[in-house]
């Protein structure tokens, strides 16, 4: 039971002792962030008696000052990545506090750079492909948010987990399969250093440059048959596609014996019938059906005859008429 009352006591004893060590040193900020090179500085404070305070640092330490209330530390540039400052008091009864404060030192890459590693020149339609964004001196690693993007359209983040604090290069991937809808879209990488509520906002970032994709891939239409009803002068018809590269047009006309190959998608035609176009490039090709049907037209050949018939029956019955009137 003596041994439990002493426990006690000693447990009792150390906190007010960590307590008082909160309490007699006051840190202000009590974090610091600071960009690699640039001023650092924070202030310690006290409110009781001492026997001197002063800073202890690898770079702009401060010698102890007695009866200060106030010491600041300052570093005109911070080039230490693990610099540790702690602010000490001698009190009277010949102890001594500290008080640690904690220094996160960042720097943003110094480069950017994004590349297509498997994919040298442009890629097929449905292809995996692996995107590098390569990022050189960023510091410290386990703060930085990598982000890929697609044409403003957020596509891929990475973060990481690595406790160094020095500069080191990072080579992030990004697996993609390119449709046509992506042919010449921009891809980029974003470092993004999160260092938290003490740090800068917004968070400091860096972009790559942009690259841009070639995307090769076979036409295809929307709609492979078409039905126009022919007027009295010429149709157009339109076989335009998507396709890269462009494509060769074919046409197959029924009053034609062979195909008639042509740079240009449409073709003008006077007589009805079925016309095939078919457009084709070294990834593939597609066929479209254009059925052209005569206008309708009454039989005015009928309406005319008939329009006769009455005109004479009418002159008839006329005839017929005048002479039964006759006396």
């Amino acid at each position: 039971m003596a041994c439990l009352d002493f426990f006690r006591v000693l447990c009792l004893s150390a906190c007010c002792i960590l307590r008082g060590a909160s309490e007699i040193l006051v840190l202000e900020p009590s974090r610091l962030v600071v960009e690699y090179g640039a001023k650092a500085s924070a202030n310690c404070s006290t409110s009781i008696s001492h026997n001197g305070m002063g800073w202890e640092a690898s770079q702009g330490p401060v010698d102890m000052v007695e009866n200060a209330r106030l010491l600041t530390w300052t570093v005109p540039t911070l080039t230490h990545w693990d610099i540790q400052p702690i602010c000490y008091i001698n009190l009277q009864n010949e102890s001594q506090t500290e008080k640690n404060l904690p220094v996160t030192v960042y720097k943003l890459p110094d480069a950017l750079s994004i590349s297509f590693k498997n994919c040298p020149g442009p890629v097929t339609e449905g292809e995996t492909c692996r995107l590098q964004c390569d990022i050189q001196n960023v510091a410290p690693i386990r703060y930085l948010k990598v982000t890929w993007y697609k044409q403003f359209h957020m596509e891929q983040t990475m973060s990481f987990t690595e406790t160094t604090i020095i500069p080191v290069n990072k080579s992030i991937n990004c697996m993609i399969q390119p449709s046509r809808d992506d042919d010449g879209a921009k891809y980029w990488c974003e470092a993004k250093l999160e260092l938290g509520p003490d740090g800068p906002q917004p968070p400091p970032t860096k972009k790559s440059d942009p690259v841009s994709i070639t995307v090769h891939y076979k036409p295809v239409f929307s709609n492979d048959t078409e039905i126009i009803v022919s007027g009295d002068g010429e149709i157009t018809l339109n076989c335009t596609t998507r396709a890269n590269p462009p494509s060769e047009y074919t046409w197959e006309a029924p009053y034609q014996e062979k195909a008639v190959t042509l740079s240009a998608p449409s073709l003008s035609v006077s007589r009805s019938g079925n016309y095939t176009c078919t457009a084709s490039n070294p990834y593939g090709k597609a066929k479209k059906l254009f059925i052209i049907k005569p206008k309708y037209r009454a039989n005015t050949t009928l309406w005319a005859i008939l329009g006769v018939g009455l005109l004479f029956a009418a002159l008839l019955i006329t005839v017929y008429i005048i002479r039964k009137s006759w006396p």
